[in-house]
């Protein structure tokens, strides 16, 4: 079987058969005030996408940051966070967490997102930046488990101007990183796969590819799919999430469902969701974030439903 583990969003229900036993927390670097939580949850970190808009201003770090976390808020270009670009900003994440989750009761999953490739240039240094961190948060937080989110598309600038790429982005890169991983057990990390940003990756990769003509990225999932599969078990989440067009026909992301992604082509959507199921189909649990932030409940239940139709089975967290 392929076994989801269902983490909710923001108000989003499931459908009445499915509970949730876990909610996802943001903990950006914007966030105002530490953590109340005492239900089971995971900690959704800072993602370097985008300026965050608090009250009509544009606000990247919170007061904390700039007064305790210097090395945090000194790391950034034009208002986005360079995540893990030393050894000081990896001791100093440590202790946001620890600031953020406070009194709470620890997370069960802690998510991280790469840095940007332009500072961390190999899989290597960041690993050594990480382990800083590692060794730390595991030190105190030992049962959460900590995953890493591939990420694609930012208003992030290099040096000379040109759109920042995340280290952990392409196809090649998760299956170079995952051959990391499978290769070394001592690593405290694992990869959740955000599969529509693998999607616009590839996208971006050929630009004989669009969202009307999805054929060949899907192909090109396909593939990436199977050579998956030796390193599955390091793979320990799934998001997914819809896109949609708005009245100017331009993409809206997080909202919609596989067929407003698809364009209603049914073939291609369960072409894409069998092959996920493919390389999944290991009887071992995994998270499922559905992104759906901008959608409805009713996106939600669609995306789930798709899914169960080709056979991934919704769960309670295990005890």
């Amino acid at each position: 079987m392929a076994i989801l583990i269902p983490i909710k969003v923001e108000k989003r229900n499931y459908p009445p058969h499915i509970t949730a036993e876990l909610q996802e927390i943001s903990g950006d670097f914007a966030i105002e005030k530490n953590l109340s939580v005492n239900f089971p949850y995971s900690l959704h970190t800072e993602s370097s996408h985008s300026i965050h808009i608090r009250k009509k201003k544009k606000i990247t770090f919170n007061s904390k940051i700039i007064t305790d976390f210097k090395s945090i808020a000194s790391a950034q270009r034009n208002g986005i966070p360079q995540l893990w670009c030393n050894v000081e900003w990896s001791n100093e994440f440590f202790e946001f967490i620890n600031w953020l989750v406070g009194s709470s009761i620890p997370p069960e999953v802690l998510e991280i997102h790469p840095p940007f490739n332009d500072y961390c240039t190999s899989f290597e240094q960041f690993l050594d930046i990480f382990k800083i961190f590692q060794n730390k948060f595991y030190g105190k937080y030992n049962d959460t488990k900590v995953v890493i989110e591939n990420r694609f598309g930012t208003m992030y600038k290099d040096e000379d101007g040109k759109e920042g790429r995340f280290l952990l982005s392409t196809c090649n890169d998760i299956l170079k990183f995952a051959d990391i991983l499978y290769n070394n057990s001592d690593i405290g990390l694992k990869i959740v796969l955000d599969y529509p940003q693998i999607f616009s990756a590839i996208i971006s990769e050929d630009n004989k590819v669009s969202m009307d003509n999805l054929e060949r990225a899907v192909e090109k999932i396909k593939s990436f799919n199977k050579d998956l599969k030796k390193y599955r078990t390091v793979i320990s989440g799934l998001h997914m999430w819809g896109k949609q067009k708005n009245k100017n026909e331009k993409w809206n992301p997080h909202s919609g469902d596989f067929d407003t992604f698809f364009s209603n082509n049914q073939s291609l959507k369960y072409d894409f969701l069998e092959s996920v199921f493919d390389a999944f189909n290991d009887d071992i649990p995994r998270y499922f974030v559905p992104e759906v932030y901008l959608g409805s409940q009713n996106d939600l239940h669609s995306i789930v439903r798709d899914m169960e139709k080709v056979n991934f089975v919704f769960t309670e967290k295990l005890k």
